[in-house]
């Protein structure tokens, strides 16, 4: 394995957070001790983030009063509830859903009151819903994985 070279705080830089924090390997805490024994700029930049942890360390979090979370935990089990209701709702719409359109074709198909050209583009027009109802389900799984912003709280 070979052994880094001198210490560049140019494309190294984020070792100096890890100094600070008592996170370095031997090999790496030498090279920046080196490093900071020759140069001002860089151990001005160690101090800042020394006092930027100090500050950061002393800061602490309020905690809730019970109240809120007695309202967060009612409105938790209210989302729940009628996720699972969505889901339900949309599995049987989409069961007979699935079950009269299959009927439906079936009866088409089979009809001979009806025109081929009628057929056709009762076929047509079905496949078109169909392929955008694909289309809008296809984008908006393809956004949901790609944004960058779906853990936010607001």
């Amino acid at each position: 394995m070979n052994t880094p070279g001198p210490f560049d705080p140019r494309t190294e830089a984020h070792l100096l957070s890890a100094y600070v924090d008592n996170e370095l390997d031997a090999v790496n805490r030498e090279r920046i001790e080196k490093h900071l024994a020759e140069n001002e700029t860089t151990r001005r930049e160690v101090e800042r983030l020394r006092q930027f942890n100090q500050v950061t360390g002393a800061l602490r979090l309020k905690d809730a009063p019970a109240e809120e979370w007695e309202g967060f935990w009612d409105n938790f089990h209210n989302q729940t509830h009628r996720r699972m209701g969505w889901v339900l709702v949309t599995l049987g719409v989409t069961v007979v859903g699935v079950w009269f359109l299959f009927n439906l074709l079936k009866m088409l198909i089979h009809s001979d009151i009806l025109p081929l050209y009628v057929k056709g583009g009762i076929f047509a027009g079905a496949a078109g819903v169909l392929v955008l109802i694909i289309s809008v389900f296809r984008e908006r799984i393809h956004k949901r994985a790609r944004t960058r912003y779906k853990d936010v709280i607001r």
